[in-house]
């Protein structure tokens, strides 16, 4: 499988017809977007490869958020070598939402309007917030906040964040996050207070995202200790 990407002139195409993309591709399926616009140059593929892979699509109706941990999984193993930069690449995700996993999208996040379009098929957000709503950028940028190898489970991170839908919404497209280790060791810290019978509900959480937001102006947290960092993420939770 070579990794797809829309050219610039297509992504502009695109942006351009959101309504008939919506229509034509992302609501009724009827075709592919080079199909719509009679343009195979539309979608190219670069020189980067993986093993072919599908995505999990077998929860019902109104349960399909129980496959992220699954397909959280599967991108980021089988995409792992992409870097920060390739992996922030709005024409990658687009090619893949709307081209090679479309059918996967039309079920994870099936699109109300073009401002669906524009927010889960594409970047319609800053670059920061737009990977973890575009529907397969999150799915590797939460793999990338949360692998830990150094763990007897190493997705146990991307479970606890993945527990609750508005851990995702609180915590990840934040400033803070745009170093991921900043962002891996806060998620650790969470976590771990759970782990050891602390309560941490979706309050605690948007309280700590919050603190460590306002922290930022404060300090450069990337200059922080990891144990700096895991403490101050504690005395938020009051512990």
């Amino acid at each position: 499988m070579k990794i797809s990407y829309l050219t610039e002139d297509g992504l502009n195409t695109v942006r351009q017809n959101l309504k008939l993309v919506y229509k034509e591709v992302v609501k009724n399926g009827r075709c592919s977007i080079s199909e719509l616009f009679k343009d195979s140059s539309m979608v190219k593929y670069s020189a980067l490869g993986c093993e072919d892979f599908s995505l999990d699509m077998s929860q019902p109706a109104g349960k399909e958020s129980l496959t992220d941990i699954e397909n959280i999984q599967r991108v980021y193993e089988h995409l792992k070598f992409l870097s920060d930069s390739q992996a922030s690449d709005e024409r990658i995700w687009a090619a893949m939402a709307l081209n090679d996993y479309l059918e996967y999208m039309r079920y994870r996040w099936p699109a109300e309007d073009i401002k669906d379009v524009n927010n889960r098929y594409l970047f319609g957000y800053s670059v920061q917030r737009s990977l973890f709503r575009n529907g397969m950028a999150r799915l590797w940028w939460i793999g990338r906040f949360t692998f830990d190898d150094k763990r007897q489970d190493p997705y146990e991170l991307t479970e606890f964040l993945c527990s609750e839908q508005d851990f995702i919404e609180s915590l990840c497209g934040r400033n803070i996050f745009n170093n991921p280790d900043v962002g891996q060791t806060v998620i650790a810290a969470l976590c771990d207070a759970k782990n050891a019978g602390i309560e941490v509900n979706r309050e605690k959480v948007r309280n700590v995202a919050k603190y460590l937001n306002m922290l930022g102006g404060t300090y450069i947290l990337d200059c922080l200790s990891v144990e700096d960092i895991k403490a101050k993420v504690m005395k938020q939770l009051g512990e």
